[in-house]
C-alpha cells in the first residue's frame, strides 16, 4: 500500500473509530437543553440549528432579546468561517479577535446591524428588508438560518459548515445501537435514507430521546458529512398531535432490546478489524 493510501486509511479508521466509539445520546441537545434562556424565544428551533451548525457558540447563556452586538458577529463569523473552534464556553474575546485579525471585521466596537450580518456571512449579496435595522440576537439567528442556503457566488453558508439539507417526512425506524466503548448511537431512517447521528447532533421540537421519535414527522433536517460519512446533525420536527405517538413509543422501546445486542457483535467485529488493519500498517 502507497504511502498516500496508507494516510487515507488512517484517517478514515480515526473517522469509523470516532463513531463507533463515541456516546452520540449523551451529548444531544434540543431546545430545552441548549440554553436555559431560549424557550419561549420566536427564534429558539434557529438558535439550535446554528450552534449544530457550529456558527453560535455554546454560551452558558444566549440572550435572544438583548441586541446583537457587533462582537457577537464577529464570534459567529468565526465560527462560520472555520477561523476557530467553538466548544463549551468559548472565550469569545478570542473568537472575535480572531475575525478582527483575519479582516473579516473591522472593529467589534458597538451594536452590529443586518446589513453587517449581510457583510460577514454572504458577502454583501442579500437584501435585508431594514438593512440599518439593529437586531436582536434571536431576530439575527432566524435571519441567518433563513438563509443558509442562499447562493453565496456559487456555495452557500451550509456548504462551508460541511452541511446539505437533509429528507423531510415520517421516521420510520430509529435504532439505538451499542458501540464498543459501552455509548450509544441512534441510527434513524427518514424517506429511506438511514443514518447515525452525529455525536454533536442538536434536535428540535421534540425530546432527547430518539427512540421517541419513531412515527413523528420531520419538517426540517440537515446532513453533515464526516470524511466518507454521511450523518444527521439536526432534525427539527412537527407538533405531536395528542394521543398518536403514545403506541409507537412503547413499540419503538421493545423491538430496542434485540437490535442492540445484534449492533453489539457487529461494531466490535468491525472495530476489531480496522485495528487489525491499522497494526498491519
Amino acid at each position: 500500500m502507497g504511502s498516500s493510501n496508507k494516510i487515507y486509511f488512517k484517517k478514515y479508521i480515526a473517522v469509523l473509530f470516532l463513531i463507533l466509539t463515541s456516546n452520540t445520546i449523551a451529548h444531544i441537545k434540543n431546545e430545552s437543553s441548549q440554553f436555559p434562556d431560549i424557550e419561549f424565544s420566536d427564534s429558539k428551533f434557529e438558535i439550535v440549528l446554528l450552534v449544530g451548525a457550529g456558527v453560535i457558540p455554546e454560551t452558558p447563556v444566549f440572550e435572544p432579546d438583548l441586541v446583537l452586538s457587533k462582537m457577537d458577529l464577529a464570534a459567529w463569523a468565526a465560527l462560520a468561517s472555520g477561523l476557530a473552534e467553538g466548544g463549551e464556553t468559548p472565550d469569545m474575546k478570542k473568537l472575535s479577535d480572531a475575525a478582527v485579525n483575519e479582516g473579516i471585521i473591522e472593529s467589534i466596537d458597538g451594536n452590529a446591524t443586518f446589513q453587517d450580518i449581510n457583510n460577514l456571512l454572504f458577502n454583501g449579496l442579500l437584501s435585508p428588508q431594514q438593512p440599518e435595522s439593529i437586531p436582536s440576537k434571536g431576530e439575527a439567528a432566524s435571519f441567518i438560518a433563513n438563509n443558509l442556503t442562499t447562493d453565496i457566488n456559487g456555495e452557500t453558508l451550509l456548504d462551508r459548515r460541511g452541511m446539505r439539507v437533509g429528507p423531510v417526512g415520517e421516521i420510520s425506524e430509529v435504532e439505538s445501537r451499542q458501540n464498543p466503548d459501552g455509548g450509544s448511537s441512534y441510527y434513524i431512517t427518514i424517506a429511506g435514507e438511514t443514518y447515525p447521528l452525529y455525536t454533536h447532533g442538536r434536535v428540535a421540537n421534540g425530546p432527547t430521546d430518539l427512540i421517541q421519535w419513531k412515527g413523528r414527522s420531520v419538517r426540517r433536517s440537515f446532513l453533515k458529512q464526516l470524511g466518507d460519512f454521511t450523518l444527521w446533525i439536526y432534525l427539527e420536527a412537527e407538533p405531536v398531535q395528542a394521543g398518536s405517538a403514545s403506541g409507537r413509543v412503547a413499540s419503538a422501546v421493545s423491538d430496542e432490546s434485540t437490535s442492540t445486542q445484534n449492533q453489539i457483535a457487529t461494531n466490535h467485529t468491525l472495530l476489531y478489524s480496522l485495528v487489525a488493519g491499522v497494526l498491519v500498517l
